[in-house]
């Protein structure tokens, strides 16, 4: 059944004529007598009795007439919806991202983007990263961050920021003062670290086992904040990623002590559905962050000190 036959029927049952119908219509009265007729051959029904002037609705008509205003009522609210959520007036955007993400870098970008799109439903998961790309797979998430390429066929991913880690130490420690130190000195610290297994924390411990140097980790917490809060209390040093201390640097409560042999590079990637139609809220959140410079804009702290 075409929508277009049910207009037509419309219009010539509110007009009660063929001629003004047409003239609505920008038809002719030929096309729309026409349309009418399919509509009546498809329906097994006559819709309007022709004897009478103008055409008088059968019962058949009278049944159709608030279908099909129905009909077009639906199909008035499809389109608007879809121009609304083309416009960003409505919908939704569901993102995932590790820890390091979503307490240092998330905030300020989801602000910036409540700012811009005040009508779009924005709902942030703090998930492992382990479970995000399969997050997205199963269309859960719209977006996701991650820290590694999830090597996924029907997944795609793009840096979006090159972090690296760094030492930090509090400012009252005898390395506060170094502009930089060796891995060796290292060996004689102890060191806070978190205690969530990664790729990253692999690579620092292979590091310093590639130099022979032993890692002392006498603490291991389950937050970067709260690591960062006993380093600036003196109970040990730590290896971060530098934009998890930024604000702490700021603040005066840690100090970044350059380590020559320490290169272990972070980075972090937006992983979406490959060959997909992302929705507006996606693209439009995509478009914020590939014009975001992560390495000039500084990410939000997750909380500020008094």
């Amino acid at each position: 059944m075409d929508l277009g036959q049910l207009e037509t029927f419309l219009v010539v049952a509110r007009e009660k004529s063929f001629s003004r119908a047409a003239e609505r219509l920008y038809r002719t009265q030929p096309a729309v007598s026409l349309a009418l007729k399919r509509l009546e051959e498809e329906l097994g029904e006559t819709l309007l009795d022709r004897t009478t002037k103008g055409g008088t609705l059968t019962d058949a008509g009278a049944t159709l007439l608030p279908l099909a205003q129905r009909m077009l009522d639906l199909r008035k609210q499809i389109l608007d919806t879809f121009g609304s959520l083309k416009g960003l007036q409505q919908g939704r955007l569901n993102i995932g991202a590790n820890e390091s993400v979503s307490e240092f870098l998330l905030p300020g970008v989801l602000l910036a983007y409540q700012q811009a799109h005040p009508a779009i439903r924005i709902q942030a998961y703090r998930q492992s990263s382990e479970r995000i790309p399969a997050e997205v797979l199963e269309r859960r998430l719209d977006v996701g961050f991650v820290s590694y390429d999830p090597m996924h066929p029907e997944l795609q991913s793009e840096v979006i920021l090159r972090d690296h880690m760094v030492l930090v130490v509090p400012p009252g420690h005898k390395l506060a003062r170094k502009k930089e130190v060796s891995l060796e000195v290292l060996g004689r610290e102890t060191f806070v670290a978190h205690n969530a297994i990664t790729p990253t924390r692999n690579a620092i411990i292979d590091l310093f086992a590639r130099l022979g140097t032993p890692l002392r980790i006498t603490m291991e917490l389950g937050s970067l904040a709260t690591i960062q809060d006993f380093v600036a209390l003196g109970a040990g040093l730590a290896i971060l990623p530098r934009m998890t201390v930024l604000e702490g640097i700021r603040q005066g409560r840690l100090v970044e002590v350059a380590v020559k042999e320490l290169q272990v590079e972070k980075l972090i990637r937006i992983v979406t559905r490959r060959e997909e139609a992302l929705s507006h809220a996606a693209k439009a959140f995509l478009q914020l962050i590939r014009a975001t410079d992560f390495t000039r804009t500084a990410p939000q702290a997750r909380r500020k000190q008094p």
